[in-house]
C-alpha cells in the first residue's frame, strides 16, 4: 500500500482549501492500515489536528443513527414495514398538503422504511408553527419525543413513500427507537453499537477531560492569514431545539480514532475485524440497497454535488449504483454519509474498504472534495501513487 498521494493531498488542505485540519483513517477488511492528520485542532493555540481531536458530526450522525435501527429489526424490536403509528402514535394520523395549496389526511401509512430512506414527507423547517409553539411552552427544553409529537401536526410535503426530502426523518426515527427499545436513543446507541465496537470518544455530550480535545468550528477560515470570519465553540448540535433535544440526525461528537470503527465494521458487512457480529449481513444488505422510486430517485440526485452522481439512496446513506458515472474507484454498493461541516464516511463491502475522514470548517464547498479523498484513499490501498 502506498498512501503518499493521499497524504500529500490532506496537507494542500490548509493554504488550498482553507481547512484548519483535518484527519482521516482507511481501513481493509476491518483493520485499520492508515492514518494521516494535517493542520490543527486550534490553530490559534497551534495544537495539531489529531486522532482524538473531537470534531462536531453533523449529519455524519445519520450513520449511527440507522445502523442501530438496523440491531434494533435484527432483534425483531423493530420493524421496517410497521407503520411508525405503532411506535408513535400521532404519526398515524398525519396530513398532506397538496400541489392546491389544502391539507387533507395522508392517504398512506407512514411506514419505518419511510423514515430511514427520507421519503416520509417531513421537511427541515425548524420555524413551522408547531415547533415554535413547542419551544414557547418548553421554555426551550422540549424532549425529542416531545419534538416529534410537535413534527407530526405540520402537514407533510407528499404522500410517505412517493419522493424524496432530506429532513428531520432520522430525528423522527430516534424517538421511534427509543419505543422500540423500551430506552433512551442514547442508551440504544450505547448499547447496539459504541459499547460493543469500543467507540468510548463518541456521543452527545463531553467530559471534562474531551472538552480539551474538541476543535472549535471554524467559519470562513483563511488559510493564508490562519484567521477566520469567526471561531465558535460548539458541542453537538441539537437543531435549535434546547439541551434535552438529542438529534438523531445531526447530534453526536467523535473523533477520527472512534468513529472509523462504524465503517471498518460495516464494510465487514456486520461484523469486526476480530469476529464480533454486530449487524447480520441482510441488514448491511438491506441499508445499501437504493429504496427510491423513480420520482423520488430524481429528488435525490436534484441535491447536487458529486455525492449524488451515481448514487441511490437507500436506508439513510448513499449507496453506489454506477462508479463509473461518478469516477469512482469504489465497488457497486459502496455506501456512508457526510456532515454539514465536512466529516465524510464510506463502506465498500465488496472491496472490504472503509473510511472516515474529519475537518471542522463551515462553509466549505467539501462536496468537491470527498469523491477525491475516497479515491485517493483506494489508489493507497492499490498501492499506486497516483
Amino acid at each position: 500500500m502506498n498512501f503518499k498521494a493521499l497524504d500529500d493531498y490532506l496537507d494542500s488542505f490548509y493554504e488550498e482549501k482553507n481547512i484548519p485540519g483535518a484527519g482521516i483513517a482507511v481501513s481493509v477488511d476491518g483493520k485499520i492500515v492508515h492514518r494521516h492528520f494535517a493542520g490543527f485542532r486550534d490553530v490559534e493555540k497551534g495544537i495539531p489536528f489529531g486522532e482524538d481531536t473531537l470534531v462536531n458530526l453533523y449529519s455524519a450522525t445519520k450513520l449511527s443513527t440507522v445502523t442501530a435501527a438496523m440491531c434494533l429489526v435484527d432483534k425483531k424490536l423493530l420493524s421496517l414495514d410497521a407503520p411508525a403509528a405503532d411506535y408513535i402514535p400521532e404519526l398515524g394520523n398525519v396530513t398532506v398538503r397538496r400541489e392546491d395549496g389544502s391539507v387533507s389526511p395522508a392517504k398512506n401509512v407512514m411506514l419505518v422504511r419511510h423514515l430511514m430512506s427520507m421519503t416520509a414527507g417531513f421537511s427541515y423547517d425548524r420555524e413551522v408553527k408547531p415547533l415554535q409553539d413547542l419551544l414557547r411552552e418548553t421554555g426551550g427544553r422540549p424532549t425529542t419525543r416531545q419534538v416529534v409529537s410537535a413534527l407530526a401536526k405540520e402537514p407533510l410535503l407528499f404522500e410517505p413513500g412517493t419522493r424524496f426530502r432530506y429532513s428531520f426523518c432520522h430525528d423522527v426515527l430516534a424517538a421511534v427507537m427509543e419505543e422500540a427499545a423500551g430506552i433512551s436513543y442514547p442508551e440504544v446507541l450505547k448499547r447496539e453499537l459504541f459499547g460493543p465496537l469500543g467507540m468510548t470518544d463518541t456521543g452527545f455530550t463531553l467530559s471534562g477531560e474531551q472538552k480539551k480535545r474538541m476543535a472549535p468550528e471554524y467559519h470562513g477560515f483563511d488559510g493564508k492569514t490562519g484567521k477566520a470570519r469567526a471561531v465558535v465553540a460548539k458541542e453537538g448540535a441539537d437543531m435549535g431545539m434546547g439541551p434535552l433535544y438529542r438529534s438523531g440526525g445531526a447530534g453526536l461528537i467523535s473523533c477520527v480514532k472512534d468513529y472509523v470503527k462504524l465503517p471498518a465494521m460495516l464494510s465487514l458487512r456486520g461484523v469486526t475485524a476480530e469476529g464480533r457480529r454486530i449487524l447480520s449481513e441482510e441488514a448491511v444488505d438491506e441499508m445499501r440497497t437504493c429504496r427510491l422510486c423513480p420520482a423520488a430517485l430524481k429528488d435525490f440526485e436534484e441535491l447536487g454535488g458529486w455525492s449524488k452522481a451515481g448514487y441511490g439512496y437507500g436506508l439513510g446513506v448513499r449507496t453506489m449504483l454506477d462508479p463509473e458515472r461518478n469516477n469512482s474507484l469504489s465497488a457497486r454498493g459502496e455506501f456512508g454519509w457526510d456532515g454539514a461541516l465536512g466529516c465524510y464516511h464510506l463502506a465498500d463491502p465488496a472491496k472490504g474498504v472503509g473510511i472516515f475522514y474529519a475537518q471542522q470548517e463551515a462553509g466549505a464547498p467539501w462536496h468537491t472534495w470527498h469523491g477525491l479523498i475516497r479515491n485517493y484513499a483506494y489508489a493507497g490501498v492499490l498501492g499506486k501513487e497516483d
